[in-house]
Parts: structure tokens; C-alpha cells; sequence
């Protein structure tokens, strides 16, 4: 279950955990998953599996071009700027694309620190959330004006849940894109630094 792998490296002393190679021969079709997209807010307590929560981060910002590096999801400029943070009851994980891992950001169930409090994000077993970070701007052929990077930044993260919503039902879980965050609380508890932008959240559970 994802939340026993997930609380090894507290337990064993480490900071990463590497997940499963998404399956990408596996599941449904887009046009299949498409009919099934919904936004959710009811959730069994029930956790997902350590591939689904796999195949959920590959769709937000995995690498599916090994020879060049390429993203699942859009970029401007070619900077891929925005960062994927999952939060489970046993942690705060930022997701790794090169190496397709986890790194512990901070111990604990802070899963209601992604909200201004809704219930049912405290009872899903996973929430994304995505962030800004201005310094992958600074060595881009042209430099976007801060309004410009929040902008670019706000697409990327669109495309990146509706990824995630697309994968989900696919896997026959749920979903629930969210502007309501803590934001003061979740960037204390994730340490997060001047220039990363919290930009919106996504809840993943298993339906009821």
C-alpha cells in the first residue's frame, strides 16, 4: 500500500523513494477516460496503490522522451517550472522527474494544510500540489516578466492536473482540482522558499 512504502524512509533514515515504472501499454483509452472525468469530493478511507500513485505523478510531470528530456505536460520556453509536491499522512513529498522518485520534504500528516478547510481532503490519501519556482526562469533564452512566469506557470499547472484527472479515471479514482489553500501553512510546512508560488492543489482518492 502506497502508505506503508511511503513512511520507509523516515523509518530506514533516507530521503527518497523510488517509485515503479509507469505502465504505459496498460489501461483505457483517452476518449474513455475523458467520459469518466469528474470533479469528486466524496472519498472512501482507503488507500491507493503504490502503482496508481506512480502512474498519477508520470502524468503530471514524469519524462516520456528519455533522448531529450521531454515532459508529459507543456512548457514555455521549454523551462519546466512548476513542481509537483505530494502529500500523504506520512509526509510531504517532492516528486522527482529524472530519476522518477520521492524526496522527504517533512514528516507528517499535513494534508489539511492544503486546504482552508474541506473535510474530505483530510480523508483522501493524496493531494498534488503544484508549485512555482521563478529561478528554473532564470538561465531561459528570454526571460518572462513576472507576470509573464505566473501566467506560463498557471498553464503548465492546468495541463498538468487535467493530466492527472485523465490518469485517475482511467485507474478508477477520483479527483478534485482546488484554489482553496493554506497557503501560508502548507509553504511553512513544505520549507518553501522566496520565488515558488503555490499555484493550485489536486485531491486523489478512491471513490465510494
Amino acid at each position: 500500500m502506497m502508505s506503508c512504502l511511503l513512511c520507509a524512509p523516515a523509518a530506514a533514515g533516507a530521503e527518497e523513494v523510488s517509485l515503479p515504472q509507469p505502465q504505459i501499454q496498460e489501461g483505457m483509452s483517452v476518449m474513455q477516460a475523458l467520459a469518466r472525468r469528474q470533479t469528486s469530493r466524496s472519498f472512501a478511507v482507503a488507500e491507493i496503490s503504490i502503482s496508481q500513485l506512480s502512474h498519477i505523478l508520470w502524468a503530471a510531470n514524469g519524462i516520456n522522451r528519455a533522448e531529450s528530456g521531454g515532459r508529459t505536460n507543456p512548457a514555455a520556453l521549454g523551462v519546466h517550472s512548476v513542481e509537483v509536491y505530494a502529500v500523504t499522512d506520512k509526509g510531504i513529498y517532492l516528486y522527482l522527474p529524472q530519476s522518477h522518485a520521492l524526496h522527504l520534504v517533512a514528516e507528517g500528516d499535513f494534508r489539511m494544510a492544503t486546504t482552508k478547510g474541506q473535510a474530505f481532503v483530510g480523508e483522501a490519501p493524496l493531494t498534488l500540489v503544484y508549485v512555482g519556482n521563478s529561478s528554473a526562469w532564470e538561465n531561459a533564452r528570454r526571460v518572462p516578466s513576472e507576470g509573464e512566469q505566473v501566467l506560463y506557470d498557471s498553464i503548465a499547472a492546468g495541463s498538468m492536473s487535467q493530466s492527472v484527472a485523465l490518469v485517475a479515471a482511467a485507474e478508477g479514482l477520483g479527483t478534485c482540482v482546488r484554489g482553496s489553500i493554506d497557503i501560508e501553512a502548507f509553504g511553512e510546512a513544505a520549507g518553501l522558499q522566496e520565488g515558488q508560488t503555490i499555484l493550485l492543489a489536486q485531491t486523489v482518492g478512491v471513490l465510494q
